[in-house]
């Protein structure tokens, strides 16, 4: 008895709804691949795991401090700033050092980069930044007539200096498997001039296969103030602050938050506020290399934004702290242990999003494999069976 004609057509139906459901369901799994492919833009650090190891020494540091403004304005060509390096050489003797003179304008600059480079290191880079040089006049300060003489530059230019200079004492000790360069800029902050002639010197002579080995340039500047707040500084690489944003948690230097012994943060770091600086970072960010410029642009308590005593004769060593110094060099130092420069750098992340992406995708391609044949198989079982049935009535 064959199958009456409208009974043969809701087999073919029926058969046409198997096939649109697996067509369905292959789909959706194409869309679950797609989901997967998604880009993360941030690398977590367990910055915690380190804390508490710190070598970095504060005392020394505001010592440093002293002695750099002690040796008289250390302008770009002058005596001061001879003896300053040579004093760092001498300090840093697991370093090799490289100094780069160039003519800017009406003026030589010099800068003076430190390298530690550990046995069997990778290639890749991390700079830690400080211009080395205090500004030649004050044309914000009070008197009129004390505007045209240097400064004293204890905040802006040695508070940072010495942070680099401790920091190069403590780091050949760290075991770590990557290069450090501790880049001491010239002529950073000379009066009406543009600035930043150092750090731009060192991008323009630089090609294009040596940046790419930087994994992070962190400038720092202004760093010593009994007062510190930290914001959000623009331009600069979005995962470099993020990891910041770790690095000063896990220091209780964020407000609301915790550090690693449960301790409630204080205010120092808040990156949810941002402000544009044309500072040391500029240079290398222009280049491609992720860069970030940690500065405070608030020189005294309740000082307004570049206001307070910078770029006047009140910026002295009463205005510079140990412990300001402490908490940068310690968060310097944390970043370092934790390897945090080097897994959250732009490129560092985006090799890292790829291989993630590169595995996820084999996984997913096998996956999908294996759920189209069990899908497809299931498909035909089901239009062999009916077959059969229809051939044996």
């Amino acid at each position: 008895m064959l199958i009456p004609s409208k009974d043969i057509s809701s087999l073919n139906k029926t058969l046409l709804l198997f096939a649109i459901i697996a067509l369905l369901l292959n789909n959706s799994t194409l869309v679950l691949a797609s989901e997967n492919e998604q880009q993360i833009s941030y690398i977590e650090t367990v910055p915690c795991d380190y804390y508490g190891n710190f070598s970095f020494n504060s005392t020394a540091a505001n010592e440093s401090v002293h002695w750099q403004v002690e040796l008289g304005p250390r302008l770009p060509g002058s005596n001061a700033s001879f003896a300053l390096r040579e004093s760092i050489k001498e300090n840093l003797t697991d370093w090799t050092f490289e100094e780069e003179t160039h003519y800017r304008e009406d003026f030589y600059l010099t800068n003076l980069i430190a390298t530690y480079k550990p046995f069997n290191s990778s290639s890749q880079e991390i700079y830690l930044v400080a211009h080395y040089d205090s500004r030649d006049r004050a044309e914000r300060d009070d008197n009129e007539s004390l505007r045209d003489i240097p400064i004293d530059g204890a905040n802006d230019g040695a508070s940072a200096t010495a942070v680099l200079i401790e920091m190069g004492k403590i780091i050949p000790q760290m075991n770590l498997n990557h290069t450090v360069k501790l880049f001491f800029t010239d002529a950073e902050d000379q009066g009406e001039r543009a600035g930043i002639y150092g750090s731009k010197a060192w991008a323009e002579n630089k090609t294009d296969d040596e940046l790419s080995d930087i994994s992070a340039f962190i400038v720092i500047d202004m760093i010593g103030d009994y007062d510190l707040h930290f914001t959000h500084v623009w331009p600069g690489t979005s995962e470099l602050w993020l990891t910041i944003q770790s690095l000063a948690e896990a220091l209780g230097l964020v407000e609301g938050e915790e550090d690693c012994l449960g301790n409630p943060g204080v205010d120092v770091f808040d990156i949810d506020t941002s402000h544009g600086v044309i500072d040391d970072h500029v240079a290398a960010f222009e280049r491609g290399v992720p860069a970030i410029d940690i500065i405070d642009i608030h020189s005294g308590e309740g000082a307004e934004k570049w206001g307070g005593y910078w770029h006047t004769h009140n910026d002295t060593i009463d205005k510079v702290s140990a412990d300001s110094l402490g908490k940068i060099g310690q968060l310097l130092e944390l970043g370092l242990l934790s390897n945090s420069w080097i897994l959250n750098s732009d490129s560092n992340v985006t090799a890292e999003i790829n291989e993630t992406k590169q595995n996820t995708d084999v996984e997913n391609s096998f996956a999908l494999g294996i759920i189209s044949l069990s899908i497809t198989f299931g498909v035909f079982l089901i239009i062999f069976v009916l077959d059969y049935r229809i051939k044996k009535i």
